[in-house]
């Protein structure tokens, strides 16, 4: 199984290094996880937001990946909604939208363990050929 959806399964030191891992992959939805650590959190103890920027836009390339096809950001809009201080994982999640020949459309959201909705956003994605 660790063969299927190759290319989003690829080696990504960025998302090693801010503690994010993948917990599920399929053509529509992917989700990650993020141990969350004191480098993780801004100044105010709470989740920093590029780490929730990070896993957001990390979830929409491997979800638009999942179809076997390399693709880069293209455009994010992220909007935050709400923050914590005593969570030791949080997720994301990414949905699409539509798949289009070069472009594909995905909805992201980082939310809690218990569901808390901490971001929501969309992430465009551009094909490489």
């Amino acid at each position: 199984m660790a063969e299927e959806f190759e290319l989003s399964r690829l080696k990504n030191p960025f998302m090693e290094y801010n503690g994010i891992e993948i917990c599920s992959i399929s053509l529509e939805h992917s989700v990650l996880k993020a141990t969350i650590t004191d480098n993780s959190k801004n100044p105010y103890g709470m989740v920093h937001g590029g780490l929730l920027y990070t896993m957001m836009d990390c979830s929409a390339g491997i979800t638009a990946r999942a179809d076997n096809h390399n693709y880069v950001t293209q455009n994010v809009n992220v909007t935050y909604l709400g923050n914590v201080k005593d969570q030791d994982v949080i997720y994301a999640e990414g949905t699409v939208v539509k798949r289009g020949r070069t472009v594909t459309v995905i909805h992201t959201i980082a939310r809690t363990e218990d569901g808390k909705l901490l971001a929501d956003g969309t992430v465009s994605m551009f094909r490489l050929d």
